[in-house]
């Protein structure tokens, strides 16, 4: 087994015990955030027929200022057009509704003047002027969207008008999550001498389903034997575990993963807080072994869990880096690869981040506002104000 790894070694021994779940058919409704498990293209054009750009009458030729032309009809909403346009003949036609056969341009209604039946024009138009094009939005066998895509509420809007009612997702991944600690107890409980609530349980479950997964359970060892928690690890794709990741013999979390039967991957990553972070693998299930304190759990959750699941689902699993300058201080220096917790803000100018007060281990205070990890390389000097620094966005991770 291998120890204190390197940040991007323990991702890439993860990583490559990973890969996307099986696939599933869900309805447009239960579509947004998840993942494309297959390329998904246009069965035929958008617009599937020529459309009026704006409202206004179809002509059929170029129009010229002053040509008098006879209006046949007003089309309304979903009227069919059915016959051509014949020469001197206008059609007064809506934005979006299909046009006439025939149709060489749309004069925008505020362009026309119409009296006892005679459309005037009161500009010059172009052949094509004002005219949505067969297939201008999508042509048929287009590319609409590619595996491994997340859905957005875009992207449903053009499946609704392509007439899909179900695609193909990858499945959502599941997540246990065990508290190895003997003193927690669940939230809601109120806790008895040395008894502490739980709030990594719940932290990791909001930003489980944040990333896309579904969290089957949060348990906890103090109620439950290790064959029991065998059984319910079974239930998960990938299992949080909670506590007992330093390195004395006494403390819960020693040897964990071999004794439910599974295989470590690492013991330890070259990262601050919590360095004694460890993963391994239980019948094709990751196991990674979180803090029990409330920042490096954050921390291990983004920097680990957060690209296991993305990659279960499909995505790539690496988080989105940026620059920023730094709008205030932080003062230590030294040691292994840092990261912090910060709050990052946009502009015109670029990006701006903060470092979140109360940075101890075992605080809570700077989970509430954090949107970014700070990262600082191994060996930094005091971080400065006006420094630039390398950023993780948070956002769906």
């Amino acid at each position: 087994m291998k120890s204190f790894l390197p940040l991007e070694d323990s991702q890439e021994l993860l990583l490559s015990s990973t890969k996307p779940l099986p696939s599933k058919a869900i309805t447009l409704h239960e579509a947004p955030g998840r993942v494309l498990a297959a390329d998904i293209f246009a069965p035929h054009d958008l617009p599937p027929h020529p459309q009026a750009a704006l409202d206004g009458f179809a002509i059929p030729g170029e129009g010229k200022r002053g040509s008098p032309l006879s209006v046949k009809r007003i089309l309304g909403a979903g009227d069919v057009p059915g016959h051509p346009l014949g020469p001197g003949e206008a059609v007064g036609v809506l934005t979006g509704g299909d046009i006439p056969p025939g149709t060489a341009a749309v004069v925008r209604q505020e362009d026309a003047m119409v009296k006892d039946g005679i459309l005037t024009i009161d500009k010059d138009l172009t052949a094509g002027e004002n005219i949505r094009d067969q297939g201008e939005d999508f042509p048929a066998g287009a590319v609409i969207a590619r595996r491994g895509t997340r859905i957005t509420p875009g992207l449903i809007a053009v499946l609704a008008a392509f007439g899909f009612q179900e695609i193909s997702v990858f499945r959502r991944p599941r997540v246990a999550i065990v508290n190895l600690g003997k003193e927690i107890t669940p939230h809601q409980a109120t806790p008895l001498p040395g008894q502490v609530r739980d709030s990594n349980g719940l932290l990791l479950a909001a930003l489980t389903g944040r990333t896309g997964g579904q969290v089957v359970g949060i348990h906890y060892a103090r109620t439950k034997t290790e064959k029991q928690i065998g059984e319910l690890l079974m239930e998960a794709d990938v299992v949080l575990t909670i506590g007992g990741t330093a390195s004395g013999n006494n403390d819960p979390g020693h040897h964990f993963i071999e004794r439910m039967g599974g295989r470590p991957l690492f013991a330890g990553y070259q990262v601050k807080p919590g360095s004694h972070t460890s993963a391994g693998i239980l019948d094709g299930r990751i196991i990674l072994m979180l803090s029990g304190n409330p920042v490096p759990c954050a921390v291990g959750y983004h920097l680990l869990a957060a690209p296991v699941l993305r990659a279960l689902q499909g995505l790539n699993p690496y988080l989105h880096r940026i620059p920023a300058v730094a709008t205030n201080s932080f003062p230590k220096r030294g040691g292994p690869r840092r990261f912090l917790l910060g709050y990052a803000l946009g502009s015109h100018q670029g990006w701006r981040v903060a470092v979140l007060p109360f940075q101890k281990p075992s605080m809570l205070h700077s989970l509430i506002d954090y949107n970014c990890l700070i990262d600082l390389p191994a060996g930094h000097p005091p971080l400065q104000l006006g420094d630039e620094v390398k950023i993780i966005l948070l956002e769906n991770a």
